[in-house]
């Protein structure tokens, strides 16, 4: 792992949930939304914001070459005037963490951001969006407690070249975060990448947010055509830990808490790099096999390995 680098980390809301805990920010939960609706979003209220995660494409570049013009919505270029903090993304693979930041440092009258994160924005109060990215790239704080969520990779490929921005491929390219919320009277969509924070439609309360958000990501979403599916949407919310056990919803509490163990058991193995640890079995396993021997070990693991699959199907169907 970069001592100096960020690294890419999962679009998956125990990630984030343990990340923004990493960083002070009490009672702030992630969870996953499978459906793009009002119903779904109130489920997880209150909402604070949601992160949509996407794949940058053909008509992203089209529209950052023509002045960087926003897909949907307009800029606000007068956003520091109504107090919206915002921060563009200056470094590679940093845009998890900055669409987290951007949504929950415009909260810091509901949630409370803990100490470091407090004193880092009233700090940046009054930079730029470049200089706030900047900062963010910066802070040796918030860049080690996102790669905490990176395994170490013991095989590194010198010669491999970084991707150009907005590289797109059927099958490979790159993914990007970014946060919608409801501030000043309007849902506001936070992307790190725009010159300023756009803003669409009109909204000044939770209810309307999740009643207008689903048209605004929709809008966004037809942009791409009926082919493209590689979408994901984060709800950031409270805890709901916490909530169900003081309600006393006990039913509700003991599924986060077994959601919450495969979050941490899931996030400790991603701590780990077993590259190191299959090659050296591969090698234990194959030294004393010819060719033939070992081509039949591996035929015989792909058997057994489909067996197990088509056993698992079929047992869940019962």
């Amino acid at each position: 792992m970069s001592d100096s680098g960020w690294n890419t980390i999962h679009s998956d809301a125990g990630v984030f949930t343990e990340l923004v805990e990493k960083l002070d920010i009490s009672d702030i939960q992630f969870d996953d939304l499978y459906s793009i609706d009002k119903e779904s979003l109130l489920e997880s209220s209150p909402i604070y914001g949601v992160v949509f995660l996407f794949k940058y494409s053909k008509i992203d570049r089209e529209y950052s070459g023509n002045g960087n013009r926003p897909l949907t919505g307009e800029y606000d270029v007068d956003y520091q005037e109504h107090g919206i903090f915002f921060a563009n993304q200056t470094i590679q693979n940093a845009c998890a963490t900055q669409a987290v930041l951007n949504v929950l440092l415009n909260k810091s009258d509901q949630v409370d951001l803990g100490e470091e994160l407090g004193n880092f924005k009233s700090f940046v109060t009054g930079f730029d969006s470049e200089l706030c990215g900047e900062t963010i790239s910066n802070s040796d704080l918030i860049r080690k407690v996102h790669n905490s969520f990176s395994a170490p990779s013991s095989i590194i490929d010198e010669d491999k070249q970084k991707p150009p921005r907005g590289y797109d491929d059927k099958n490979d390219g790159l993914f990007h975060f970014i946060g919608y919320l409801q501030t000043n009277g309007f849902i506001y969509e936070l992307d790190g990448l725009k010159r300023y924070p756009i803003k669409h439609v009109p909204c000044s309360s939770d209810q309307e947010f999740c009643e207008k958000l689903p048209g605004v990501i929709r809008e966004r979403i037809a942009k791409y055509g009926e082919e493209e599916l590689r979408f994901s949407l984060l709800s950031i919310t409270n805890n709901k830990l916490k909530q169900y056990e003081e309600s006393g919803e006990y039913d509700r509490f003991n599924s986060e808490l077994m959601k919450r163990e495969t979050w941490k058991r899931e996030n400790e193995l991603r701590k780990f790099d077993y590259t190191t640890l299959m090659i050296q079995l591969l090698k234990n396993v194959g030294k004393e096999l010819n060719d033939e021997e070992w081509a039949k070990l591996i035929e015989n693991g792909k058997k057994t390995g489909q067996e197990k699959l088509l056993a698992s199907y079929f047992k869940k169907k019962q």
